[in-house]
């Protein structure tokens, strides 16, 4: 893709999950005008929390001090996680038909990280404040699309880290981000310049979709 020629409807269907990405450092001003895009996003407005107290975004560099520990962090996580899944499988069979593909993706983290997150330029996560109603999810939502929408304006790939939810309650990731426990939420993405960008667009049949009601 070259940058800022696409039609929105071009960006929405060009958009995918990258899972490769190549070691280039994408330009500054890009990181910026996928940041802003962020900031822009619809909030819970209602709880009343000013949106500059309620958002934080931290970006960590591919290659920083920074960067290491949240990787290692990540891990160890993952590690738990996958412990607690498996236990509860073992115990729950019943579970597995839901579950246990699920597990088996956390198994895979465990075993040496997300291959996005030591590859990608860039790791950012969201902080959403908990407020009234609770809707920090769909805000965080809404400013990852964002995100997601203009990276991929940009020529840049993007993958979504739901996993990073699971570090809410992490104390040596919370100190990472200076963040109190059970303030904020989080959620994260890695970004960088996709190692293969030749992907052809997948179509759908609307109609498959979509009920009207008379």
């Amino acid at each position: 893709m070259t940058n800022g020629n696409h039609s929105l409807e071009q960006i929405i269907k060009s958009r995918r999950s990258v899972r490769n990405f190549s070691t280039e450092i994408p330009p500054a001003e890009d990181l910026t005008k996928i940041i802003e895009s962020a900031v822009y996003a619809p909030y819970g407005g209602a709880t009343g929390i000013p949106l500059d107290e309620l958002r934080k975004i931290f970006v960590f560099r591919q290659g920083s001090e920074s960067m290491e520990a949240a990787k290692g962090i990540f891990l160890s996580q993952m590690r738990k996680n996958a412990k607690k899944l498996n236990r509860l499988l073992k115990f729950l069979p019943f579970l597995k038909p839901k579950m246990q593909t699920f597990a088996n993706k956390v198994s895979g983290l465990a075993k040496g990280g997300s291959p996005a997150l030591n590859t990608a330029a860039y790791f950012i996560v969201l902080a959403e404040k908990k407020g009234f109603p609770p809707v920090e999810k769909q805000s965080m939502a809404h400013a990852l699309e964002n995100m997601w929408l203009m990276a991929t304006d940009l020529g840049l790939g993007f993958q979504l880290l739901s996993a990073i939810g699971t570090l809410s309650d992490n104390k040596d990731f919370l100190k990472l981000l200076d963040l109190k426990k059970g303030e904020y939420a989080l959620d994260g993405c890695v970004i960088g310049y996709p190692k293969n960008s030749n992907e052809k667009i997948k179509e759908f049949d609307i109609e498959k979709f979509v009920t009207y009601k008379n």
